[in-house]
């Protein structure tokens, strides 16, 4: 039986997050038009060898885990889906929230805009942020996601194997392993409700929305 790879998992982490802050590096350089310029070439270039990297991460973790289920195990794949799911849950929730915050700003300025004219020359530059931003983002999103996904699937798939839930049940997670947050809290459920693992993730989840949400309502106000 395969045991998780520490080198596959850092390696994703690497090249994950490398490409992210690469960008945010090239973008804050353009924005503060400052003296450091890097040729389009070797952006792209630099672009296309972290998307290659990571692909080849995802790729590979993905056949290990699918391989996983033929071996029935289990421990595997709930490791696999706990570890990429939270190395992913960053850049998921930053296309989320963004996502959010987006969409209200479009929604409060709209009607706003009627009685103060002035804010529609906010709106232009929000929705090119939007269509330019947002998609960005969000294929950083998906390709993180990637990983933990097959792993939810086959977490799903041995544990309807081993009759411990209904396809209507698997069928529902599923649909749940979708829908950003509520796939971490559905993924604690199985681990823990079906397989008897995942305590200490949960205990660890439940600490992190605890401190997030006290940031949220105590940093404004200091």
């Amino acid at each position: 039986m395969k045991r998780f790879s520490w080198v596959l998992s850092i390696l994703y982490l690497i090249f994950l997050y490398g490409w992210i802050g690469f960008d945010i590096f090239v973008f804050s350089q353009m924005v503060s038009e400052s003296g450091v310029h890097i040729p389009v070439l070797i952006i792209v270039l630099i672009n296309i060898l972290f998307f290659t990297a990571l692909m080849i991460v995802v790729i590979t973790q993905s056949i290990r885990s699918i391989f996983a289920i033929r071996n029935k195990n289990i421990n595997y794949c709930i490791n696999s889906y706990l570890f990429y799911k939270y190395a992913a849950a960053p850049v998921i929730l930053t296309a989320v929230f963004m996502s959010l915050y987006i969409m209200l700003g479009v929604i409060i300025i709209t009607p706003i805009s009627i009685l103060v004219p002035q804010l529609l020359v906010i709106l232009p530059f929000l929705l090119a942020f939007a269509f330019i931003m947002l998609p960005i983002v969000w294929t950083f999103a998906i390709i993180a996601d990637i990983p933990s996904f097959i792993a939810s699937v086959c977490i799903l798939a041995l544990t309807k194997s081993e009759q411990k839930t209904s396809l209507g049940k698997c069928i529902l997670h599923f649909i749940l392993q979708i829908i950003p947050i509520a796939d971490l809290i559905d993924g604690l459920y199985i681990s823990i409700k079906y397989w008897k693992r995942g305590k200490v993730a949960a205990v660890i989840t439940a600490l992190c929305a605890i401190v997030g949400m006290a940031a949220y309502f105590i940093v404004p106000a200091l």
